[in-house]
């Protein structure tokens, strides 16, 4: 029979299987309404597809939790695959031609040990967890995890007691003779040494603590650096407890409806999970996914990648390691061929990354990255500002070689375009930061690292070499200061940008009405572990407010000196834009100047920064460089300000909103 979808794989290993071994596989608890509309829920859901879009190139790759992989369809995990076939590892040994990893998740109740999957080939590996009473039982799995190299640990929260099966019930399930659940092999635990392994599974699954909640989730934190995904959450309520409680990852199921009968299906429950999490962590799809459209759904919905369980059961059964290689194959060409005919809006330029930002990011979020002050009369004039100034093209020159590439306070650059300091990354995207460094670094330009950054110094210096300065504020207590500057030397960081417009933060009026705070899950990285005392008393949202109270009012220009006199590296000044102030820069030593407004979020009506610009520049008279941050959204910005003097631009807004919409790659 020659196998055309991914559904057919069921025909197929339905008979091959023994009944008792399929219906354990393919059943779902009580009445099955909630197996079924795991499936009719997709088939509700319409496209609007686009047309006469360039799809000759079409790009399935992803990363998640920071490793590159194929495509954003992962394998569940399940439980004792040698009922299946008798090399239930095989299909860890998955790799794609490209030698991009695939990720899969090994389950606790394997018929093959952590060690056996380990010793197949390298693969991106998670471990799905279930959390016993023994909590030294817990201890061992994971600690046995993390030496064979797993990359996370997947917490399945959703079975305290296991769902009423009717077709294990009636079949009267036991595991096969021979069969073993290996994982338990060499614990010490007691009773299970008595057991023969028909019965070790009704043992195993009695020792699900049935007390696990919140603070259990901190216990394990506490035990291993893996990040901890969730996976069985269905609502907003959980989703939101989960951002709180630290996880590093969200999977939206409902256990392949085998728990509790007459549950959302996951596609119908994974909008409302997607909105509580505000985009903090990621969040992906377990449950229903049969053809590549489905995982074109979720991922439109919000999701970040689909897991699937019973396909990967199905073709294993049908044809081993290569059926389940077929399977993924299948699920992967119909996903591309679904991205190429229902293909999203083009991007064309950087102002849409904008307007789809707005749609994607929560309002108090969206408000906070894009008001202005007050009347936001600034704010408009920023862009406006750039629209009266006219070219004077020249003619018949020979532009046949055209090279941006510039230097930055000594540094080659591929382009005068550098990546200004934006606070909180993390509340446009889960990589924050880290996405944004990736993306810099690969575009051979700069970024300006924000003191007020989601992600710390020393994590945006572990995504690798890179051109970085270190935007900074000045405190009350100078030590903040001092360490906060020491870090970004030891990091490799190359200069710093001390902003001198915020002696007080201005009045964003849309951030009082939103009554804005650091969404939960979400801190100041580079304020942890400074001893400030008061931030630890307050929570993550609360420590914005504290930080900004400890700006240094008094600050004045000889305190430049003293910043000069506690680090080597270049002091840019960043907020400048009178004439007046520019000359007071070049007396007090500043290595450069950075003609900016804030964004025009400090104070309303003052200058456009490409309007204040060649007066700082003729101000200064050479003798150190200018850059403009303020409003470019095209290339002919870009010219236009180095036409008015300046050594290059910062863009801050564009690279949080094409950050928003597309991660890394739509930085990059």
């Amino acid at each position: 029979m020659e196998i055309r979808n991914v559904m057919e794989f069921e025909k197929m290993a339905k008979e091959k299987l023994p009944k008792m071994v399929y219906d354990y596989y393919a059943c779902g608890a009580e009445d099955h309404w909630t197996l079924q509309e795991n499936r009719n829920a997709f088939s509700r859901i319409m496209f609007r597809p686009r047309i006469l879009i360039d799809v000759s190139e079409v790009d399935v790759s992803t990363r998640v939790l920071g490793f590159n992989i194929s495509m954003p369809i992962m394998v569940a995990p399940t439980a004792m695959q040698k009922m299946a076939h008798p090399d239930g590892k095989s299909f860890f040994e998955l790799r794609n031609e490209s030698s991009c990893l695939r990720c899969l998740i090994l389950s606790t109740c394997a018929t093959c040990s952590v060690e056996e999957v380990a010793s197949t080939r390298p693969g991106i590996r998670f471990f799905q967890l279930y959390f016993f009473k023994d909590r030294e039982v817990v201890r061992q799995l994971v600690k046995r995890a993390e030496e064979a190299e797993f990359k996370a640990i997947v917490l399945t929260v959703d079975t305290p007691r296991f769902g009423r099966r009717e077709a294990d019930i009636k079949n009267r399930f036991t595991l096969p003779l021979g069969m073993t659940l290996k994982n338990f092999k060499g614990l010490d635990l007691g009773k299970i040494d008595k057991k023969d392994d028909s019965e070790l599974a009704y043992y195993v699954a009695g020792q699900v603590d049935q007390s696990l909640s919140w603070t259990d989730i901190k216990w394990l934190q506490s035990i291993t650096s893996l990040p901890i995904l969730l996976k069985g959450i269905l609502t907003a309520e959980d989703a939101r407890n989960a951002v709180e409680n630290g996880a590093a990852g969200i999977i939206v199921s409902n256990h392949g409806a085998r728990q509790l009968g007459y549950v959302p299906s996951t596609i119908m429950a994974l909008e409302e999970v997607v909105k509580a999490v505000e985009g903090r962590i990621p969040v992906f799809l377990d449950g229903g996914v049969r053809r590549g459209t489905d995982v074109f759904k979720a991922l439109a919905l919000g999701a970040s990648g689909v897991f699937v369980g019973r396909p990967s059961l199905f073709s294993l059964a049908a044809e081993g390691e290569a059926g389940v290689r077929k399977m993924l194959q299948m699920l992967s060409d119909e996903f591309e061929l679904t991205m190429a005919l229902s293909e999203k809006m083009e991007i064309t330029n950087v102002m849409e990354y904008e307007k789809i930002a707005k749609e994607k990011l929560p309002k108090m979020v969206y408000d906070y990255y894009a008001s202005g002050a007050d009347d936001e009369w600034t704010l408009q004039e920023n862009r406006n500002a750039f629209s009266r100034i006219l070219f004077r093209p020249r003619i018949l020159i020979d532009v046949s070689e055209i090279d941006v590439s510039t230097r930055v306070l000594g540094f080659n650059i591929s382009m005068p375009i550098m990546i200004a300091p934006t606070a909180m990354q993390k509340m446009a995207h889960p990589d924050g930061e880290l996405a944004t460094a990736r993306a810099t670094s690969a575009a051979g330009t700069i970024m300006t690292l924000s003191s007020w950054a989601t992600c710390s110094i020393e994590e945006v210096a572990s995504t690798g070499p890179g051109i970085r300065f270190f935007q900074l504020a000045v405190y009350k207590d100078r030590d903040v200061v001092r360490w906060l500057v020491k870090r970004a030397e030891e990091a490799g960081f190359k200069a710093i940008a001390l902003t001198v417009d915020t002696p007080r933060l201005g009045r964003r009026e849309s951030n009082i009405k939103n009554r804005f705070s650091i969404p939960r899950g979400i801190t100041l990285k580079n304020f942890e572990g400074l001893d400030l005392a008061k931030i630890y008393k307050t929570n993550n949202s609360g420590a914005g407010s504290y930080i900004s109270g400890q700006a240094d009012q008094s600050f004045s220009w000889k305190d430049i000196k003293w910043l000069q006199s506690i680090t080597s590296l270049p002091v840019l000044l960043k907020g400048v834009l009178t004439a007046e102030d520019a000359r007071s820069a070049l007396e007090y030593g500043s290595a450069g100047i950075i003609v900016s407004n804030h964004g025009a979020r400090q104070l309303d009506y003052v200058p456009a920064t490409i309007m204040a610009l060649e007066e700082v520049v003729k101000a200064v008279e050479g003798r150190l460089p200018v850059f403009l941050d303020g409003g470019v959204r095209r290339g002919t910005d870009v010219f236009k300000a180095l036409a008015l003097g300046a050594a290059g631009v910062f863009v801050g807004r564009p690279s949080l909103f094409s950050l928003a919409v597309d991660g890394e790659t739509g930085v990059n």
